[in-house]
């Protein structure tokens, strides 16, 4: 699933700010975050675990190293699969859904789509290694209650990176899986797939014309389809849809696929509810006909 911060991200926005230095809590932050040492470094001896501690706090036990992994890079689509627990065993978060599909997020966007201290395994994390990792309150839900989880709860979590694509591999899957005949591929993975035949000049710039369009994910989820009017090369569309139509005729049709660079960046385009309609560094395809 793609991530709408899974519930985490907003919460983490609360704590994360804590991460950094612990001067900014208060007395009784302070001992809470003594005491969920404490807990975490008995509940480690008692279940005979050997655990590595961090200069965040973060305690973190590689349960499956894969060295020749490779680790995620701005911009990559990043899929995870986690379950998290109370140390007295009560599951309180998962990245599980109905559709056994794993959670799927842009890493390196700056935004706080995990966790803080998810997100701080994740960074040192390859694909294919597991993790069993134990964040104190100030790394996970914070000082206050949330749901089931009681505030200065300290969160164990079981975590592995199944996968990370870049956007040009996004791309290259997506062509592979839909066996599209590409008619024109730009240095910069602007990609046309031309569906219909139509004789004549293209349109280039400064031309006014009446576009329809089907915008999706690339994994086929529709996102909005609608008529717009457009004069080309005159900035009234992200550079991926203008420089598309500039490369089409008049009753022409294609699928144009692009990546985050010709289309909503490492911003995405936020919706009206404090998520995203598109989320940073997402590659995109339009159905496009030019009426």
């Amino acid at each position: 699933m793609k991530s709408t911060f899974l519930k985490l991200g907003l919460l983490a926005a609360v704590v994360v700010g804590m991460v950094a230095c612990n001067n900014s809590v208060g007395n009784d932050d302070e001992a809470k975050i003594v005491e969920n040492q404490q807990q975490i470094e008995k509940y480690l001896a008692d279940s005979a675990l050997v655990a590595t501690r961090d200069s965040s706090g973060l305690y973190y036990v590689v349960k499956k190293a894969n060295p020749t992994g490779n680790k995620a890079r701005a911009g990559d689509e990043v899929n995870l699969k986690f379950d998290g627990y109370l140390l007295n065993g009560t599951k309180v978060l998962s990245s599980t859904n109905d559709k056994n599909i794993p959670f799927t997020y842009p890493f390196g966007s700056g935004l706080n789509f995990l966790l803080p201290g998810m997100e701080i395994a994740v960074n040192r994390m390859r694909v294919g290694e597991v993790n069993t990792i134990f964040m104190p309150f100030y790394l996970a839900y914070g000082s206050y209650n949330q749901g089931n989880i009681p505030a200065y709860s300290v969160i164990k979590m079981n975590i592995q990176i199944l996968a990370s694509r870049s956007e040009k591999q996004q791309i290259d899957d997506f062509l592979v899986k839909k066996q599209f005949v590409v008619s024109e591929r730009t240095s910069d993975d602007l990609v046309i797939v031309r569906t219909n035949t139509v004789s004549g000049d293209t349109l280039g710039a400064g031309k006014s014309v009446n576009v329809k369009y089907t915008l999706k994910f690339l994994d086929d989820t529709k996102v909005q389809e609608s008529t717009y009017p457009i004069t080309t090369g005159i900035g009234m569309a992200i550079a991926g849809f203008d420089r598309a139509v500039r490369k089409m005729r008049k009753g022409e049709k294609i699928i144009a696929i692009f990546p985050s660079s010709l289309g909503y960046g490492k911003k995405g385009q936020p919706n009206s509810v404090g998520g995203f309609l598109i989320q940073p560094y997402t590659p995109l395809q339009y159905e496009l006909e030019v009426l």
